[in-house]
């Protein structure tokens, strides 16, 4: 089995490369200099070598053949019949072996060289506990990291990848260091101390990468060989962010269906008196003006401020809790945007702030309520102006959900961005960070947008925090 063939390959050398990354058998590029440009990640995983350790390199890291790539390439495309069309390979430890081979050759001014070793991903798929290996790390929802005892990752699921968000080839026989690179330990999905014999079992935890938030279910051990000597540990996780957002949402109704009880029987009572006190000192406020008592004045007018921060705190908590008949129409974000963006940017102007809108007559039609929309649109700009201080800027863009079924406008500041140990707190009722805040404006948001039947989702690294508002879009 094997052979060489002198083809025409079709595409540029990037397409080639593409599709090197796609194949699920060993296969690298070499160029006419018999330089290495693209390994993939079978390959790798095969040979132990890292991506960097090879690519850019000699094709003779892989095949000790003492000529040039053209030489080989000519060599097995005239050998008869009878004589086998094998080629030596080395991996990273140095071990050899022989292993059919295909070289095809993509002609013109820069030829590239297509290498294809068919013995090797045998190897690799030639029992039942690695087929199992290569279920799990291809199409299972599982996610699974294998270390070896220096700390590589020798295998990595695709989902383990998607959570890391990476390309398995840059993950494959890359050390746990340069995988979290600049990632403080404790922080880290993967710890060195998993190869000391920690174990883990059911265990619940959470990972942010740049564009979402996971909720997992964590098992890992180490892996001894014969004498019981730890060669590697591995690292299985499940995905269980979708039940773990449900659970939170029955908990976050249940408190809600709690507030709404007292709201109700408390803002009639509130407001009463309310008025009546307003309405007094606001003739004193006449009366003291008109006699030119300024103090007295000045007193009435803080006095007034403050019973309609009273109003207007009253008015959010009824908003939370009252179920509310939301009335559908379809809603043109363009023209939304239009008109709070003044508002935005006059904000931000106090600030220093610079407002960087990207989607502007892009973003599509929506189904919803469009004065809450505007609400939720301008208070979160607002939290991501008032985060930055006094210098940064707040880019407001939008792309389509990967579900397809809802549109995601995306609302990113440059601010210092939420530490983990509150970002589970950031919706909840009266939870805030801010001295004089009141803790309802997210809240008061999040049970907007899901009235509609949309999402707000944020995802924040120390630098910056994302708002993702997912609305159904028509």
């Amino acid at each position: 089995m094997g052979g060489s063939l002198a083809l025409h390959l079709v595409g540029s050398s990037n397409r080639l490369k593409q599709f090197a990354q796609q194949m699920p058998t060993a296969i690298f590029l070499v160029d006419q200099a018999g330089t290495i440009v693209e390994v993939n990640e079978k390959l790798l995983r095969v040979t132990g070598y890292r991506y960097e350790e090879l690519v850019n390199q000699s094709f003779q890291h892989l095949l000790p053949y003492p000529g040039t790539i053209k030489q080989l390439y000519e060599e097995l495309m005239h050998r008869g019949p009878d004589q086998p069309m094998e080629v030596d390979w080395r991996d990273c430890q140095g071990r050899t072996g022989k292993t059919p081979a295909m070289i095809m050759v993509q002609q013109g001014e820069q030829p590239v060289y297509f290498v294809h070793l068919f013995q090797l991903d045998k190897e690799t798929q030639g029992n039942l506990s690695q087929r199992l290996v290569d279920k799990l790390t291809s199409d299972s929802s599982l996610g699974l990291f294998v270390l070896d005892e220096q700390g590589l990752i020798v295998e990595v699921s695709h989902m383990a990848c998607k959570l890391l968000g990476m390309n398995r080839v840059d993950v494959i026989n890359k050390h746990v260091d340069q995988v979290f690179a600049g990632i403080p330990e404790d922080h880290r999905l993967l710890k060195r101390e998993l190869l000391d014999g920690v174990k883990l079992y059911n265990m619940a935890t959470s990972w942010t990468n740049d564009n979402q938030r996971y909720e997992l279910i964590v098992d890992a051990s180490t892996l001894q060989d014969d004498s019981g000597k730890t060669v590697g540990a591995y690292f299985l996780f499940k995905d269980i962010s979708n039940f773990r957002s449900f659970e939170q949402k029955i908990e976050r109704n249940e408190r809600l269906a709690m507030i709404g009880q007292i709201a109700a029987g408390t803002a009639h009572e509130i407001r009463n008196p309310l008025t009546s006190i307003k309405g007094f000192l606001q003739m004193f406020l006449q009366s003291f003006s008109e006699n030119g008592m300024d103090r007295e004045r000045t007193y009435t007018e803080i006095m007034l401020t403050e019973i309609n921060r009273i109003n207007s705190l009253v008015s959010e908590f009824l908003l939370l809790s009252k179920p509310r008949d939301v009335q559908y129409a379809i809603v043109d974000l363009n023209i939304v945007f239009e008109e709070i963006l003044p508002i935005v940017e006059s904000q931000a102007l106090l600030y220093g702030i610079d407002v960087q809108f990207s989607s502007r007559g892009n973003l599509p039609l929506v189904v919803g309520d469009n004065e809450l929309l505007k609400q939720v649109f301008i208070n979160i700009c607002k939290n991501g102006i008032e985060a930055m201080g006094e210098q940064g800027t707040l880019n407001i863009s939008h792309h389509i959900d990967p579900d397809g079924d809802k549109v995601s406008i995306d609302i990113r500041d440059t601010g210092p961005g939420i530490p983990l140990y509150i970002v589970d707190k950031i919706f909840d009722p009266f939870f805030t960070t801010k001295e004089e805040g009141t803790g309802l404006g997210l809240s008061v948001c999040q049970k907007i947008i899901h009235d509609i039947g949309g999402q707000i989702r944020l995802s924040s690294k120390g630098y910056g925090t994302t708002f993702h508002i997912l609305l159904p879009y028509l």
